[in-house]
């Protein structure tokens, strides 16, 4: 049996934690026949690398900063490789870039094309365990990265070539309903399917990095989400719909994301280009959009709205207003907003659930703004100051 692990940079914060993780997968390695671990920086290593860069520069970004990172979560794989050595299990660190990952910037900043996993199959045939620094490089001379995410979909893609088992680790013991910060009463997920953990993590859950859900289903990889250093009775486990033991209920979970903005455009030319050339803005910037809706308010014209973080928003509004192509158009913008999406595939069978969010939000005088619904997933935007409110009415409603 092969088995990937990886844990976050808080599961790896000191060298005590790491000596902890290197006795625990020391005792894993006993029970597999081939293991990789990969690794986050240690801790808030990176924050610390970036800010010690921000002591000498403003401009914190493009290949510097991979190459910033990269060198930071290898420094904690050859820390652990070192840890497993010194208990007699062989172990061997490598990073993302010698195993020649290749990787593009595309909407979040996460397009896995290609993976070569002969060197981490190399290590692990000699017997050794492979530990594998998380944030890849790219195939050229610079050593790039996947970004925020990349490690979750390091592992996952690992897992994809040797045809095994992804367990996940972090300090959270497993998914809950909702937010226990938001709602203390939710109830720990024994299991999810691929399909509402995508939709979580696309609608701000910050769970796993959705790129790694997509290649763990592509490839129905069994993922494991549990907690650093404790028994896998607790923890939560992703499968396909037809393993999923379904509860007779629409809603599984809940996804809150904060500081939204909603952003409309008015008096926009309905010629289709103009909305083409907004969207082009918006893939360049690397701007990930929620919630969109588009209506003709005349002769000739038409109004866009959508939302994404408020930060995006301010970066968005600066890039349009001086582009000349957008001569006319009229922005509004409504910020200090939160979304809050309501996730389960029992909705595809359930009638009733979007009536019963609105009579829910009414009974408790709660405006919403936009709202948007999937197959297994409704969202809408509320005020910050509403976002607690809301939550826990729409959580009891639904016995989350």
């Amino acid at each position: 049996m092969n088995l990937v692990q990886k844990y976050d940079g808080q599961c790896l914060c000191s060298p005590e934690m790491i000596s902890a993780v290197a006795r625990h997968t020391a005792t894993v390695a006993k029970t597999v026949d081939r293991l990789v671990i990969v690794t986050s920086p240690m801790g808030s290593l990176a924050e610390n690398l970036i800010a010690e860069a921000r002591k000498v520069t403003s401009d914190v970004s493009g290949p510097e900063l991979s190459s910033l990172l990269s060198g930071g979560d290898q420094r904690t794989a050859a820390i652990l490789a070192m840890a497993l050595n010194n208990l007699g299990v062989p172990a061997q660190s490598m990073s993302g870039f010698s195993s020649r990952t290749r990787s593009d910037d595309f909407h979040r900043g996460i397009n896995l094309i290609e993976y070569d996993t002969k060197k981490v199959e190399d290590i692990v045939d000699t017997g050794k365990v492979a530990v594998v620094s998380g944030f890849l490089g790219n195939d050229s001379s610079d050593p790039g990265s996947l970004k925020r995410g990349g490690c979750d979909i390091t592992a996952t893609a690992i897992a994809a070539h040797l045809e095994c088992p992804c367990e996940i680790y972090t300090q959270k013991d497993c998914i809950y309903t909702v937010d226990p910060d938001v709602y203390p009463q939710a109830r720990p997920l024994q299991q999810l399917c691929y399909d509402e953990l995508m939709e979580m993590s696309n609608l701000g859950a910050d769970v796993i990095e959705t790129g790694a859900v997509e290649l763990a289903k592509k490839y129905n990889i069994p993922l494991f989400l549990g907690k650093s250093l404790e028994d896998k009775s607790k923890g939560t486990r992703i499968m396909d719909r037809e393993n999923l033991i379904v509860e007779d209920m629409p809603i599984s979970t809940m996804s809150i994301q904060e500081d939204i903005a909603i952003f409309t455009l008015n008096n926009l030319t309905n010629d289709g280009k103009t909305v083409a050339d907004c969207f082009n803005i918006l893939g360049e910037l690397d701007i990930n959009v929620d919630m969109i809706s588009q209506h003709v308010t005349g002769p000739g014209s038409c109004a866009l709205s959508f939302s994404c973080s408020s930060e995006q928003g301010r970066i968005l509004n600066e890039q349009i207003a001086g582009n000349g192509a957008f001569a006319g158009v009229e922005i509004e913008c409504q910020d200090k907003l939160a979304m809050i999406s309501l996730i389960g595939v029992g909705m595809a069978t359930h009638s009733g659930v979007a009536s019963k969010v609105f009579r829910v939000l009414a009974d408790n005088d709660i405006s919403y703004y936009h709202i948007t619904t999937s197959e297994i997933s409704i969202s809408i935007t509320v005020d910050m100051s509403a976002r607690s409110k809301a939550a826990i009415a729409l959580s009891q409603a639904f016995d989350l």
